[in-house]
């Protein structure tokens, strides 16, 4: 059994997430501009839309949110402005995210849950769909997740806010990618473990 159907949430959270944000990340400490940065993390989201519709045909929402949000900062990053204004742009991009997972939760199709059937394999998503439609618990914890992700992007998006002009530029710049990420790690470490444990729960064993 491969890890990707062993633990869907882990492996969407390595090619959904963590790819895109490397690319990014990675370009800029080598010293690429903002844009270019921007552009390149955009581009391996996008890509991996389209791998998942060619592979399973299913649409990957957690790729295609983190797309947006690198878009949203690739469209920030052309506004010029003061020092303080550039800093809050990833707040924007952050919250837009936010915003997205938290409407979703109105749906029945959370967006946690979107892209954990996106990241898994045939037989994972049909046992997730059964699941989905059979077991409203199963559905509602997908729909807490994505809520858990929402509010705790739209804090990190309002801390930063104070933290830009209380605080130097050059400080800032520095805070402001340890901040996302310690809040993106927490996330995912706390996704998989709850994942698990719902999936667990009510997948039969067969």
């Amino acid at each position: 059994m491969t890890a990707r159907a062993k633990n869907p949430t882990l492996s969407l959270l390595l090619w959904d997430v963590a790819l895109p944000l490397a690319a990014y990340y990675g370009l800029r400490l080598a010293g690429q501009s903002e844009q270019v940065s921007l552009l390149a993390g955009a581009g391996v989201a996008a890509a991996r839309i389209v791998w998942v519709a060619v592979r399973d045909r299913s649409f990957d929402g957690f790729a295609a949110l983190l797309a947006g949000v690198l878009g949203v900062g690739l469209v920030l990053s052309l506004v010029t402005g003061d020092a303080k204004f550039l800093l809050l742009k990833e707040s924007f991009a952050t919250a837009t995210a936010a915003i997205v997972l938290l409407l979703s939760c109105f749906s029945r199709t959370p967006m946690v849950l979107v892209a954990v059937r996106a990241g898994s394999s045939a037989a994972k998503r049909a046992e997730i769909d059964r699941l989905g439609d059979e077991v409203p618990e199963f559905r509602r914890a997908f729909t807490r997740m994505s809520a858990v992700w929402g509010v705790a992007l739209l804090l990190e998006a309002a801390i930063r806010v104070p933290l830009v002009y209380t605080l130097s530029a050059d400080v800032m710049n520095a805070l402001s990618v340890v901040l996302l990420l310690a809040v993106i790690g927490g996330l995912s470490l706390w996704s998989v473990r709850y994942a698990e444990k719902v999936q667990k729960k009510h997948t039969v064993t067969t």
